[in-house]
């Protein structure tokens, strides 16, 4: 069973949650595991915590969308993110 993170935050000292710049390339799924799109960019808000997550989507990838982070769980071992 592969370790999940309900959405996507700093790394804490000893911690095994990623930094947001971590995150980008991750593959975003559906709660089906079918492929939605690429992770492409965190933004932060102004404490610095992850806030939103621009995903690139589409065939060609021309589409972009912005995603709260709470909406997402991370797999870190499968490098993918899972729509909630």
């Amino acid at each position: 069973m592969h370790k999940l993170h309900t959405a996507v935050g700093s790394r804490e000292r000893g911690g095994s949650i990623l930094s947001a710049e971590e995150y980008a390339g991750y593959t975003l799924c559906d709660p089906q595991g079918q492929r939605i799109g690429r992770t492409e960019r965190i933004f932060l808000n102004g404490r610095g915590e992850p806030e939103y997550i621009k995903v690139k989507m589409g065939l060609f990838s021309f589409k972009s969308v912005l995603l709260p982070v709470q909406s997402v769980a991370a797999d870190e071992e499968r490098r993918i993110l899972i729509l909630q």
